[in-house]
């Protein structure tokens, strides 16, 4: 079966190639919609008929990728949305992912990159590069009130720790606890959240402001 994208972004030559570009590296990929800006899009979009995922440019005139996200998720909070932009800051990433994108690319990303994020987003929900989860990471910081994220205090130390370089091995010396506990931990962690890797637990708690930055 196809897969049916909307592609988003007000520059007409840079959203042609782009159309192409996808619908050339997979047969599967189809766009079925494209517009110059959210509030076309919005217009656009048809209830009975929604396309699987969306590509904004975050940066447009009239509604912008942000806007448009923030109307979207409460329109149509299951559709998939990946955002392309020449931003690559932690600000503008720990904005675009509070905002609810699935994914977040650099405008110079390779077909493949590209190819992988869309098929990523449809099937497990969520795509971020190497360099973006870096950025991430590094704008982790100390946590908020652990009772605003219903976690315990040894949670909410573990969660800190997670979000960070450290080895768990690491996190099981720093929190005086063996590696078995550290394990009780993560695999309680996945659970509470609904993650299931080390990563989604980072974005997670940066998308429902757990951690402060």
């Amino acid at each position: 079966m196809s897969l049916k994208i909307a592609v988003v972004d007000d520059h007409s030559l840079f959203r042609k190639g782009l159309i192409n570009l996808i619908q050339a590296i997979d047969a599967n990929f189809e766009v079925v919609l494209e517009a110059g800006n959210g509030k076309e899009l919005l217009e656009l979009l048809q209830p009975q008929n929604l396309p699987d995922l969306l590509i904004l440019d975050l940066d447009m005139p009239i509604m912008d990728g942000h806007e448009t996200t923030l109307a979207l998720r409460k329109k149509y909070p299951d559709l998939g949305i990946i955002m392309l932009t020449m931003k690559n800051d932690e600000h503008s990433l720990i904005r675009m992912l509070r905002a609810g994108v699935n994914g977040y690319l650099n405008k110079d990303v390779e077909p493949e990159e590209l190819k992988s994020a869309i098929t990523a987003v449809h099937q497990n929900g969520y795509h971020y590069t190497d360099s973006l989860t870096g950025l991430l990471i590094q704008a982790v910081r100390e946590p908020k009130d652990p009772e605003q994220a219903s976690l315990n205090e040894q949670e909410m130390k573990f969660l800190q720790y997670a979000c960070s370089e450290y080895t768990y091995k690491e996190i099981a010396d720093k929190m005086c606890l063996s590696e078995k506990t550290i394990d009780g931990y993560r695999a309680r962690l996945f659970d509470k959240l609904g993650v299931k890797s080390r990563v989604g637990l980072a974005i997670h708690a940066i998308k429902n402001e757990l951690i402060q930055i």
